[in-house]
């Protein structure tokens, strides 16, 4: 109802991302499915999703852009020394931040051995860890795996060596375990930092606004950064945030049609939800805000939507009346020479004009947008 446009990852070409071989058979060492398949499920999901937004692809309401494709994988997996288990691979004041909203949790192997199982809220030493960053909602989830190396043999003269891995039962010492955490924290903190920066980047190019998904990413961007927010950001952002109950059950085909035809309609109603939520901006307490951004709603979708519909009923009763008004004076023209031709043509000419006038009113009032999608 506020964003002009939405530039949205590919589900589809995503799954075109096929795992290189050696991904596969260490996935099937360790016991996780991955045939290198595409998943016939995602496919079908990500199909249907598309069907589903059709309509708001064609009204130019929603982009598709292939953005999985930056952030694929090299076909050949590079071997990375750590140093100083990537203490100083983010400031130390980013560094920081990643801790203390980190949390790791041991990983057992199933006794089926068909992959493992995550151990809730406890760390010992162990072979597999899940290190999560808070609020994320998973999606940064990552998975390690302390290995045993051997190395078996190494030509210094081409630089080639030839070693295994392997994954011992044997507890890891503690010394040792606790040195691959902190190593595990480092790398998964690089990792996400990397990926919310080629993804700002990407969405600078795209000349778009960056929305985040999450409460962790935004505080990253908003604390490290010079981000400066304006009233379009921070509307967006309420409005975002904020449960519509009342646009339940919408035809999208609907939605869109409202769009195209009344493209001013929206503008009007973007501009008075700038002008309410502005107020808000000097608040910090989240039960004010809650409840002042309530009451913006309530005066939108309910107060002036029902001042639209007695405008509306209005103006079609006006229209009637002066239908009912020419009707009557063509009649009498016919049988007692009363009315004119003309008069009648004024008395209809008059109630259009009046339509007309009353219907353009109504459309500057920023709740006429409302209005409309819920009666279609």
């Amino acid at each position: 109802m506020y964003v002009d446009q939405f530039i949205i990852k590919d589900p589809l070409f995503n799954l075109t991302d096929i795992k290189s071989e050696t991904n596969t058979v260490m996935a099937k060492y360790l016991g996780y499915q991955n045939n290198g398949k595409i998943d016939r499920n995602k496919l079908k999901k990500a199909s249907s999703f598309l069907k589903d937004i059709t309509p708001m692809i064609a009204g130019n309401y929603a982009k598709i852009f292939p953005l999985s494709y930056h952030f694929e994988a090299p076909k050949e997996i590079p071997l990375n020394l750590p140093t100083d288990y990537y203490n100083g691979v983010l400031p130390k004041e980013i560094m920081e931040f990643f801790w203390d909203n980190i949390s790791v949790r041991s990983m057992e192997k199933l006794k089926s051995g068909d992959g493992w199982q995550v151990v809730e809220d406890k760390l010992y030493p162990c072979r597999g860890i899940v290190v999560d960053i808070k609020k994320t909602n998973l999606k940064s989830s990552m998975i390690y795996h302390l290995f045993e190396m051997e190395i078996l043999s190494l030509d210094e003269k081409t630089g080639v060596a030839t070693f295994r891995q392997t994954l011992p039962d044997t507890v890891p010492d503690a010394n040792h375990f606790n040195a691959w955490v902190t190593q595990s924290i480092n790398s998964t903190s690089k990792h996400f930092f990397d990926g919310v920066f080629k993804e700002n980047f990407i969405s600078s190019n795209l000349n778009a606004t960056y929305l985040c998904d999450n409460d962790f990413t935004s505080k990253l961007i908003s604390q490290n950064y010079n981000i400066k927010e304006t009233i379009q950001t921070e509307t967006a952002n309420r409005i975002i945030n904020f449960d519509l109950p009342f646009l339940d059950n919408i035809d999208i085909d609907k939605l869109m049609t409202v769009r195209e035809m009344d493209s001013e309609v929206f503008t009007n109603f973007r501009i008075e939800l700038e002008k309410h939520f502005r107020e808000l901006r000097m608040l910090s307490d989240p039960k004010i805000i809650q409840q002042k951004t309530e009451n913006i709603f309530h005066e939108l979708n309910e107060v002036q939507v029902q001042k639209i519909k007695q405008k509306i009923d209005y103006i079609n009763k006006q229209v009637f009346v002066n239908s009912v008004i020419g009707v009557g004076g063509l009649a009498g023209g016919f049988s007692t020479g009363g009315f004119s031709l003309l008069a009648t043509a004024l008395a209809l000419g008059k109630g259009y004009k009046d339509y007309i006038d009353y219907k353009e009113k109504v459309k500057e009032n920023p709740s006429y947008l409302l209005w409309k999608i819920r009666k279609k």
